[in-house]
């Protein structure tokens, strides 16, 4: 006889499978009535930080109905997407308040916030606990990973950054420079959403890969994809963040300026409320960079004499909208190469008309070589770079 089924999405999948190798501990799994309404209360686990209670309350009537009269030892399949992904056995079930929860996510209840309509539809009125199985193959290798490079390094002084490279850009190359000036190793998170984005996550992590690859020691580098399922998204990201780069084994995390959640912590130039309740990692908060027309170079705003009207400041939604209309951001902005990657991938179909463009415009030595479109890129910019007729 086939075993009742609880039904869950891919966040939650994840978020399991987080749980259970680690990534967020002190949490080790599912939390019972008693321990939620302690955590939820304290913002405290095992005697540290933890901002929310862990749970598992998927909606659906069908899920409810299952979870609201489960007993003590009644085990469930968990189904993703119509397959088996796991099992549970049950210790308790309880009911939670969705509104309470909301609010300790996303510090509002506002159901026009967009992580608290999402979460709305997908969070019941019952939660199960106990034990539970699922596959943690990925996260397994990407952890081996990390320890691999840190034995190969003999690392110590391991920093850790968390991008979503949308679209990566100099500023993120500063950031990377500065902190590999001071570090053993650095790993750098690469965040992996669920939604439908204009540059999937394929595309940014070959983007970050290829400077990586070209332009510093690779050997002190390690990429990571980070699943950013939904509790990363409220106003405890920072706090989430740097509990996973702990449990990666880095010590410090370096933020920037515009990190989500930083505003939670960050008061009179501090971040103590949050390095206080934290062992064994630091955060590191970086300047401002901007590209100042006076300097002619990137700079961090705490070290420039020029006033703002002198600067040139890095909003990845602008740029984004440039590359989505088809337009190469100035090399200042961003890489040539990495330009051409991306533009590349969002206009794929223009391969034909981009070759012949590149015949008529570009010096030849009159040999047919082979042409990929990122080849036009390239070579547009070393035209936009030519200033003898300017």
């Amino acid at each position: 006889m086939s075993r009742k089924q609880i039904h869950i999405d891919k966040e939650a999948v994840t978020t399991l499978a987080m749980v259970k190798e680690g990534l967020l501990a002190p949490v080790d799994g599912l939390m019972d009535q008693a321990q939620a309404k302690e955590v939820d209360q304290t913002g405290i686990f095992k005697g540290e930080k933890f901002p929310f209670s862990f749970l598992l309350s998927p909606s659906g009537e069908q899920n409810e109905q299952i979870i609201k009269n489960a007993k003590e030892g009644d085990v469930f399949d968990l189904v993703c997407d119509k397959q088996i992904v796991g099992t549970i056995t049950t210790k308790q079930s309880f009911k939670i308040d969705k509104q309470a929860r909301i609010k300790l996510i996303y510090g509002t209840t506002n159901p026009e916030h967009p992580g608290v309509k999402n979460t709305l539809k997908r969070l019941g009125s019952y939660a199960i606990c106990g034990e539970y199985d699922i596959d943690t193959t990925s996260i397994k290798e990407q952890k081996q990973l990390c320890q691999n490079a840190i034995k190969k390094t003999h690392a110590k002084n391991i920093s850790s950054m968390i991008i979503s490279a949308k679209p990566f850009h100099r500023v993120h190359e500063r950031l990377i420079r500065t902190t590999l000036v001071k570090s053993d190793l650095m790993v750098i998170f690469i965040l992996k959403n669920y939604e439908d984005e204009l540059l999937n996550y394929d595309i940014r992590y070959k983007t970050v890969e290829y400077f990586v690859e070209h332009f510093i020691p690779k050997n002190k580098v390690v990429l990571i994809p980070l699943e950013h399922t939904y509790i990363f998204a409220g106003y405890n990201e920072l706090l989430l963040d740097s509990i996973v780069a702990k449990n990666f084994g880095c010590n410090e995390l370096i933020i920037g300026q515009n990190h989500a959640g930083l505003g939670a912590y960050y008061d009179h130039d501090s971040l103590n409320t949050l390095a206080d309740t934290l062992t064994n990692i630091d955060i590191d908060l970086m300047s401002e960079f901007v590209y100042c027309n006076e300097c002619t170079t990137l700079v961090s705003t705490n070290a420039c004499p020029h006033g703002s009207h002198h600067h040139i400041k890095y909003h990845s939604s602008s740029i984004l909208d440039l590359l989505e209309m088809g337009i190469m951001p100035p090399a200042i902005l961003m890489r040539s190469e990495i330009s051409s990657l991306i533009l590349s991938h969002l206009f794929p179909n223009r391969t034909a008309k981009l070759a012949k463009i590149h015949q008529d415009l570009s010096p030849s030595s009159g040999l047919l070589d082979d042409f990929e479109s990122t080849d036009f890129y390239k070579s547009l910019m070393n035209l936009y770079q030519t200033s003898s007729l300017t």
